[in-house]
């Protein structure tokens, strides 16, 4: 499946949220996971050859068979993200998290079919959104040992509130973002 079919089954869910009575969600600025499963339920139909999970933890190439992803220290204590343990280790330039992607389209059963991942977070979020996108840039790369290597990652930006709730969009490909035109 190309990126540009992806993106666009992405957008066609998210619009189909809008228009349904799930668009309640946003307008009463629910939680971000209440919003994500919704998301989820409206990619399963869109893609029929994948499984479409939320918080999704496994991964069958780990000896503990748990998703995580190793990041650069330098990255995360750019944003303050640096952990109390993670900053007194001065011999390690990464460091190695678990992981609970919010929405992931892929096989059970192997990293070879890692299609798409999604990270949500809401407009109201008091939560500062860059380890999102850390996040996004570690799944879609094969730096540092991660071995996920998503196809593409998707930043969603949930606009939330009674006026129009809508969807920003971020693509991120090989540990970068990209633009994608219409």
């Amino acid at each position: 499946m190309t990126d540009i079919n992806v993106i666009n089954s992405v957008k066609i869910a998210l619009d189909t949220l809008l228009q349904t009575s799930d668009v309640w969600l946003l307008k009463n600025d629910l939680s971000e996971q209440s919003v994500s499963h919704r998301i989820a339920f409206h990619l399963d139909a869109l893609f029929p050859d994948f499984n479409v999970d939320c918080e999704y933890n496994g991964d069958i190439d780990r000896a503990n068979n748990r998703k995580a992803i190793s990041i650069l220290k330098n990255e995360l204590k750019q944003f303050g993200l640096l952990r109390g343990k993670e900053a007194s280790d001065l011999e390690k330039e990464f460091t190695t998290r678990a992981v609970f992607p919010d929405i992931i389209i892929h096989k059970r059963g192997s990293n070879e079919n890692n299609l798409c991942i999604l990270e949500v977070k809401k407009s109201t979020s008091i939560v500062d959104y860059n380890y999102d996108i850390i996040k996004l840039r570690a799944y879609t790369s094969n730096r540092y040992d991660n071995n996920l290597v998503y196809q593409i990652g998707i930043f969603i930006e949930a606009i939330v509130g009674k006026n129009k709730p809508s969807f920003n969009l971020r693509f991120y490909k090989h540990g970068e973002e990209i633009v994608f035109e219409k």
